[in-house]
């Protein structure tokens, strides 16, 4: 009897099968660790803003005033020195209108993008980036997430009021992350209840 030393197509179909069930297991697990990976960015990002924050309201006494409506300012761009962009600082000029923002600009430094809208925009290279988080002054500066929808440059210092953030659908699985000095971290909040 001759000897055979390959495989038959029942067991390669068997083989193909076992692979195919392992990797479809597999691909939802490395998808989820991804989001948490981004989400954790997020919270760090909010919680390093809100630090800066504390900083700047701890030496000024007051938050940050907001930028005029089209123009260069506000929050995110006073706090830049307060998170080691300085340079960034260096390269805005305060007040000139958004249109007038050289290409240089366009993109916030790392901590102003939350991972989580990066993949939701479809911001073009050549286009401002909008805020990813923004200020409720009502609440004593408190800092959240932006709505998806929301598409105010980030060089304009984002803003919003509390009841407008409320209506608005989040970032993450429909909520906000936002940091406060009411509590200590960062929190979760889904249709204007706090969840943790």
């Amino acid at each position: 009897m001759v000897k055979r030393y390959g495989f038959s197509i029942v067991e390669l179909l068997v083989v193909f099968t076992i692979i195919s069930i392992l990797l479809a297991l597999l691909f939802p697990a490395v998808q989820s660790a991804r989001e948490r990976a981004r989400e954790t960015v997020c919270k760090n990002n909010l919680r390093q803003i809100h630090l800066a924050l504390s900083r700047f309201r701890g030496i000024h006494k007051q938050l940050p005033n907001p930028a005029p409506q089209g123009r260069t300012g506000g929050w995110m761009v006073e706090i830049l020195p307060y998170i080691e962009q300085q340079n960034v600082k260096d390269n805005i000029m305060d007040g000139i209108p958004i249109a007038n923002v050289p290409a240089l600009s366009f993109r916030p430094p790392a901590i102003f993008r939350c991972p989580r809208r990066t993949v939701l925009d479809q911001t073009l290279e050549d286009a401002m980036f909008p805020g990813h988080y923004v200020i409720v002054r009502e609440e004593r500066g408190a800092v959240y997430d932006a709505p998806v929808s929301f598409s105010v440059p980030w060089i304009n210092g984002p803003e919003m009021r509390r009841d407008v953030l409320i209506g608005s659908i989040g970032p993450h699985s429909n909520g906000f992350f936002f940091s406060d000095s009411s509590q200590q971290g960062v929190g979760f909040m889904l249709n204007g209840q706090s969840i943790h």
